[in-house]
């Protein structure tokens, strides 16, 4: 699939993250020292500022916090992409996460959806679907 933009710069950060979305797969990072999982990838943790962490591979299942409705093309090349709407999800491991949402605006806040992938060239999108309730 072509992508209307160039994807993300990788960082030492983000290169994991980005790794695995081409892999189909989302990781985070889980503090070592006071356990909380955190987005984006950073080189501390935000809440205690311990600097080693763990990958964990998230389920992708996670609830709207809040959505905002896309439609006007930020730069050219997203022209053909607008109206859509981009997602805050957070996800059942905890971490917040943003993507957007594939299907009809508005969703309801509180409302289950699921990972699913756009393969770009040279990239992979995260992006999220309305689904029936998790447990």
């Amino acid at each position: 699939m072509t992508s209307p933009t160039a994807g993300p710069v990788p960082d030492a950060d983000t290169a994991p993250f980005l790794d695995a979305l081409r892999e189909h797969r989302i990781f985070l990072q889980r503090c070592t020292e006071c356990g909380r999982v955190r987005f984006p990838p950073m080189p501390a943790c935000p809440w205690c500022g311990a600097t080693s962490a763990t990958q964990i591979t998230a389920t992708g299942e996670g609830r709207v916090y809040s959505w905002v409705g896309v439609h006007r093309a930020l730069t050219p090349g997203f022209e053909g992409e607008v109206p859509y709407t981009i997602a805050t999800v957070d996800l059942r491991e905890g971490a917040r996460v943003f993507g957007r949402l594939e299907g009809p605006e508005p969703i309801e806040p509180g409302g289950a959806v699921s990972a699913t992938f756009v393969d770009h060239d040279g990239w992979t999108e995260l992006r999220f679907r309305p689904t029936d309730a998790f447990a």
